[in-house]
């Protein structure tokens, strides 16, 4: 699987997940997975802001 297609998935388990999140939070992680360098940037990134909400 490639960095592109991990970061799909992710970006669509943020928008189809059960946790409740706004549309600002959902921007905010999207960012993030974005602008994530490799996958354990994106996984602490994404696990920073989820702590955060």
């Amino acid at each position: 699987m490639t960095e592109e297609q991990i970061k799909f998935w992710c970006k669509w388990i943020v928008e189809n997940g059960d946790r409740p999140l706004s549309p600002i939070q959902n921007e905010l992680i999207k960012q993030a997975i974005d602008t994530s360098r490799n996958l354990f940037e994106m996984i602490t990134s994404i696990l920073v802001l989820l702590q955060k909400i």
